[in-house]
């Protein structure tokens, strides 16, 4: 698998299936900035991006996983992604474009993290 066959989520589009309830979970893995936020996409998974190996096998079966991160270019979530599918069998895995940053500018929801 190469970076383009993961889908690209718009948010607004992520933010329409989560209103009519699709199949979707996010997947928060950043790590610039994690430590400083107090919120997080509502609903979504913290995976450390350190740890992801491991911790990838753990998400729930039967939906798309949408994986978002800080980075420019999706490039923690890429890599989560690529590696989901590529060897954790995952074969519904995405990215949120624009990440974080662009999750909150669009104004959709988010919850504070969990402690």
């Amino acid at each position: 698998m190469g970076w383009d066959d993961i889908s690209r989520w718009q948010p607004q589009d992520l933010a329409a299936a989560f209103a009519m309830g699709d199949p979707v979970q996010t997947v928060d893995v950043r790590d610039i900035g994690y430590s400083d936020e107090e919120q997080q996409i509502k609903g979504a998974i913290r995976v450390d991006p350190l740890e992801f190996e491991r911790e990838v096998a753990e998400l729930p079966e039967g939906k798309e996983l949408i994986f978002y991160c800080g980075r420019p270019g999706e490039a923690t979530s890429l890599k989560v992604a690529m590696w989901a599918f590529d060897n954790a069998g995952r074969s519904r895995v995405g990215v949120l474009v624009g990440g974080w940053d662009a999750w909150v500018e669009g104004n959709h929801p988010v919850e504070p993290k969990p402690e």
